[in-house]
């Protein structure tokens, strides 16, 4: 063997040693952000079930925009809990902080990704039903039910602003995740061979 091979090979042991260090040191820094995440987002839901109560009474009290505020207060009050229930379930697994060894914080790892990666889908379904909102109140609109067009526009502009921009977030998040999985999932195979 030649001294540019070993040098080679003891280049690569040790930039992957300073991974496993680097993602470590990561997990163990971030070791809270999915409780704080999630807790965030339940308290998203509680808000979102307290404005669809409010719509829900403003829909009885004002004859005006009754269907509009009817309409707002049943979509908030029937997805607000099954998108919660949803981020709850695929978050609950990265909670989890087992004893600090290398392998079990790489696994911790795994699981976080992967419950960031569940959570991701469920933000999509939220955009899908954001879309089907809004083209349900232009329906309802154009059939001549609801007379709020300066509203709708307002709405949809807002709507589709913020859809945007979620989703180009998600999928730069998603790749950056996706990055993370696959390095933790290196890293252990590495620990598991090296114990081997």
């Amino acid at each position: 063997m030649d001294d540019d091979f070993i040098r080679s090979l003891q280049g690569d042991w040790q930039s992957q040693d300073h991974d496993a260090a680097k993602v470590l040191r990561r997990l163990h820094r971030n070791r809270w952000t999915p409780h704080i995440v999630l807790g965030a987002e339940i308290l998203v839901c509680a808000l979102a079930l307290l404005v669809g109560l409010w719509f829900a009474w403003v829909a009885a009290r004002n004859e005006q925009h009754k269907l509009l505020f009817a309409l707002s207060a049943g979509v908030l009050l029937l997805t607000a809990p099954a998108l919660c229930v949803a981020g709850v379930r695929a978050r609950r697994h990265s909670l989890a902080w087992d004893a600090e060894t290398p392998e079990s914080l790489l696994q911790i790892g795994i699981r976080r990704a992967e419950s960031s990666l569940r959570a991701i889908r469920i933000g999509r379904w939220h955009i899908a039903i954001v879309a089907a909102f809004v083209i349900t109140l232009w329906v309802v609109e154009a059939l001549g039910f609801i007379h709020s067009i300066d509203f709708l526009i307002l709405y949809t502009t807002i709507c589709l602003a913020v859809s945007i921009a979620s989703w180009l977030w998600m999928m730069w998040r998603e790749k950056h995740v996706r990055r993370e999985h696959a390095a933790c999932v290196r890293l252990l195979a590495m620990l598991k061979v090296e114990d081997e």
